[in-house]
């Protein structure tokens, strides 16, 4: 007779990757604001590429599940990349998003955390390998902490079906092919760049930013009624030479 011990104690085969879960890609502060500035920055970018009244060229979504990719027995595998880039815009308010209904999308950034490091790196049987046979394009792991990758990132770019190294430029900034975009880490913070070289305003920068604007606008203004002051006191000295020098004139 089979021993019902050993049947209830047996060990529930491994699911190798793990599906994402809310609680796994939850992460640090850290890692929630590397998640914000990315997705904010590239969705700045889009906002000022597109012309007005148009629909946005691109779009950025973060920890929204994806269902439809593949693991490597060919199961059914469910994600929540930390990052996700459509070249064109849906709708944010979805809770889902599927490979079936709204195929892949070019661009997925994963920042690394201890719950998704290991599934994030394996590019044989992980997030990798399910990446690139769905078709995702560019697949950047950035690692703000630099406890996995001492350079702070890894990436690679889809060729003929199989990730190749993307490798950064001399100031180890990715320069992305499917977008006007490049992205980096300064020190732990993020960093998305449009190809111009212009860099996106990040989390606790926006405001500040806005209040120096205005601040200058306002020097600006004063600087110009100053200006008119001067000017115009300028005409009327001319204009009283002017009655004067008549006056004389009429004197004679």
């Amino acid at each position: 007779m089979r021993d019902r011990r050993s049947v209830a104690l047996a060990p529930s085969p491994v699911v190798w990757p793990p599906d994402d879960t809310e609680e796994s890609v939850l992460g640090t502060s850290l890692h929630q604001t590397t998640i914000t500035n990315l997705r904010l920055g590239i969705n700045e970018a889009a906002a000022i590429a597109t012309p007005d009244g148009s629909p946005l060229l691109w779009q950025a979504g973060g920890q929204t599940m994806i269902r439809n990719f593949r693991r490597p027995d060919d199961s059914d595998y469910t994600t929540l990349p930390d990052i996700f880039v459509y070249r064109r815009s849906w709708d944010d308010a979805r809770g889902s998003l599927s490979l079936a209904v709204d195929g892949p999308p070019v661009l997925i950034i994963e920042v690394l955390s201890d719950a998704t490091a290991e599934s994030n790196l394996d590019m044989e049987r992980g997030k990798g390998y399910s990446y690139a046979r769905a078709g995702v394009r560019e697949y950047l792991i950035l690692d703000p902490m630099y406890a996995e990758l001492p350079t702070g990132g890894q990436s690679w770019r889809l060729v003929d079906g199989v990730y190749r190294p993307w490798p950064p430029d001399a100031r180890g900034r990715w320069a992305s092919a499917e977008l006007p975009l490049l992205f980096g880490l300064e020190g732990a913070r993020a960093v998305v760049e449009t190809s111009d070289g212009r860099r996106l305003l990040r989390e606790g920068e926006v405001e500040r930013t806005l209040l120096g604007a205005e601040r200058t606008l306002r020097d600006r203004e004063r600087q110009l009624e100053l200006q008119e002051r001067r000017e115009q006191a300028h005409l009327d000295e001319i204009a009283r030479l002017r009655r004067r020098l008549e006056e004389l004139e009429r004197e004679r």
